[in-house]
Protein backbone atom coordinates (compact mmCIF):
# COMPACT_ATOMS: atom_id res chain seq x y z
CA UNK A 1 0.00 0.00 0.00
CA UNK A 2 1.18 3.57 -1.11
CA UNK A 3 1.05 6.51 0.85
CA UNK A 4 -1.10 9.39 -1.11
CA UNK A 5 1.03 12.62 -1.36
CA UNK A 6 0.14 15.75 -2.97
CA UNK A 7 0.66 16.79 -6.48
CA UNK A 8 3.61 18.74 -7.25
CA UNK A 9 3.75 22.73 -6.27
CA UNK A 10 3.33 25.06 -9.45
CA UNK A 11 6.67 27.06 -9.19
CA UNK A 12 7.12 30.49 -8.78
CA UNK A 13 6.11 32.52 -11.76
CA UNK A 14 4.06 29.86 -13.26
CA UNK A 15 1.91 32.16 -15.09
CA UNK A 16 4.69 33.26 -17.19
CA UNK A 17 5.59 30.32 -18.94
CA UNK A 18 2.14 29.93 -21.09
CA UNK A 19 0.73 33.14 -22.92
CA UNK A 20 -2.87 31.47 -21.97
CA UNK A 21 -1.57 31.82 -18.14
CA UNK A 22 -0.69 35.40 -19.05
CA UNK A 23 -3.59 36.41 -20.42
CA UNK A 24 -5.56 34.68 -17.57
CA UNK A 25 -3.81 36.60 -15.11
CA UNK A 26 -4.21 40.04 -16.65
CA UNK A 27 -7.73 39.85 -17.45
CA UNK A 28 -8.04 39.37 -13.51
CA UNK A 29 -5.65 41.76 -13.07
CA UNK A 30 -7.48 44.01 -15.19
CA UNK A 31 -10.97 43.24 -13.96
CA UNK A 32 -9.24 44.79 -10.18
CA UNK A 33 -8.46 47.99 -12.24
CA UNK A 34 -12.47 47.93 -12.94
CA UNK A 35 -12.96 48.44 -9.29
CA UNK A 36 -10.91 51.88 -9.46
CA UNK A 37 -12.95 52.61 -12.40
CA UNK A 38 -15.98 52.40 -10.19
CA UNK A 39 -14.38 54.43 -7.36
CA UNK A 40 -13.46 57.32 -9.91
CA UNK A 41 -16.89 57.24 -10.97
CA UNK A 42 -18.70 57.16 -7.51
CA UNK A 43 -16.30 60.27 -7.04
CA UNK A 44 -17.01 62.04 -9.96
CA UNK A 45 -20.98 61.94 -9.35
CA UNK A 46 -20.84 62.61 -5.62
CA UNK A 47 -18.45 65.45 -6.60
CA UNK A 48 -21.61 66.29 -8.60
CA UNK A 49 -23.99 66.05 -5.82
CA UNK A 50 -21.84 68.74 -3.26
CA UNK A 51 -21.80 71.10 -5.82
CA UNK A 52 -20.04 73.26 -8.38
CA UNK A 53 -16.94 73.43 -6.38
CA UNK A 54 -16.35 70.11 -5.74
CA UNK A 55 -16.72 69.53 -9.32
CA UNK A 56 -14.24 71.80 -10.32
CA UNK A 57 -11.70 70.06 -8.20
CA UNK A 58 -12.36 66.59 -9.46
CA UNK A 59 -11.96 67.80 -13.04
CA UNK A 60 -8.70 69.39 -11.85
CA UNK A 61 -7.74 66.23 -9.86
CA UNK A 62 -8.60 64.09 -13.15
CA UNK A 63 -6.70 66.97 -15.54
CA UNK A 64 -3.62 66.96 -13.38
CA UNK A 65 -0.37 64.31 -14.96
CA UNK A 66 -0.82 62.00 -11.85
CA UNK A 67 -5.17 61.99 -12.83
CA UNK A 68 -4.01 62.05 -16.50
CA UNK A 69 -1.89 58.82 -16.24
CA UNK A 70 -3.99 57.18 -14.20
CA UNK A 71 -7.21 57.59 -16.72
CA UNK A 72 -4.24 56.20 -19.30
CA UNK A 73 -3.90 52.61 -17.18
CA UNK A 74 -7.56 52.70 -16.44
CA UNK A 75 -8.45 53.17 -20.30
CA UNK A 76 -6.25 50.45 -21.03
CA UNK A 77 -6.69 48.33 -18.87
CA UNK A 78 -11.13 48.47 -19.30
CA UNK A 79 -10.31 47.81 -23.07
CA UNK A 80 -8.19 44.82 -22.35
CA UNK A 81 -11.20 43.56 -20.12
CA UNK A 82 -13.55 44.56 -22.40
CA UNK A 83 -12.00 43.05 -25.51
CA UNK A 84 -10.78 39.43 -24.00
CA UNK A 85 -14.94 39.21 -22.14
CA UNK A 86 -15.80 39.83 -25.33
CA UNK A 87 -14.04 36.71 -27.05
CA UNK A 88 -15.02 34.54 -23.72
CA UNK A 89 -18.72 34.62 -25.34
CA UNK A 90 -17.31 32.67 -28.29
CA UNK A 91 -15.73 30.13 -26.04
CA UNK A 92 -19.37 29.39 -24.12
CA UNK A 93 -20.43 25.79 -25.65
CA UNK A 94 -22.91 27.27 -28.45
CA UNK A 95 -26.35 25.75 -28.39
CA UNK A 96 -28.52 24.39 -31.08
CA UNK A 97 -32.37 25.93 -30.54
CA UNK A 98 -34.58 24.80 -32.56
CA UNK A 99 -34.50 23.39 -36.08
CA UNK A 100 -31.70 25.77 -36.84
CA UNK A 101 -27.83 25.44 -36.49
CA UNK A 102 -25.90 26.89 -33.79
CA UNK A 103 -24.40 30.36 -35.27
CA UNK A 104 -20.53 30.18 -35.70
CA UNK A 105 -18.08 31.42 -33.46
CA UNK A 106 -16.64 34.05 -35.47
CA UNK A 107 -20.52 35.34 -36.35
CA UNK A 108 -21.24 36.16 -32.37
CA UNK A 109 -17.57 37.78 -32.02
CA UNK A 110 -19.09 40.25 -35.04
CA UNK A 111 -22.20 40.25 -33.08
CA UNK A 112 -20.68 40.66 -29.69
CA UNK A 113 -18.69 43.58 -30.77
CA UNK A 114 -21.66 45.75 -32.86
CA UNK A 115 -23.60 45.33 -29.79
CA UNK A 116 -20.54 47.14 -27.92
CA UNK A 117 -20.30 49.78 -30.02
CA UNK A 118 -23.99 50.33 -30.39
CA UNK A 119 -24.45 50.83 -26.82
CA UNK A 120 -21.16 53.15 -26.41
CA UNK A 121 -22.78 55.27 -29.33
CA UNK A 122 -26.39 55.45 -27.80
CA UNK A 123 -24.64 56.17 -24.37
CA UNK A 124 -22.48 58.24 -25.70
CA UNK A 125 -25.28 60.49 -27.75
CA UNK A 126 -27.17 60.55 -24.67
CA UNK A 127 -24.55 62.00 -22.18
CA UNK A 128 -23.11 64.57 -24.71
CA UNK A 129 -27.19 65.78 -24.89
CA UNK A 130 -26.61 65.15 -28.81
CA UNK A 131 -30.35 63.27 -28.31
CA UNK A 132 -32.86 63.81 -25.40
Amino acid sequence: MTTRTLPARAPDGWWTGHARYRYYMLFGMAGGLLAVVSGVLLLGVRALGEGADAWARYQALLGSPAGLLLSAVLLVSTGFFALRWLRVGVAVPQVQIGPLPAPAGWLILIAHFAGLVTISLILLLLLSGAVV
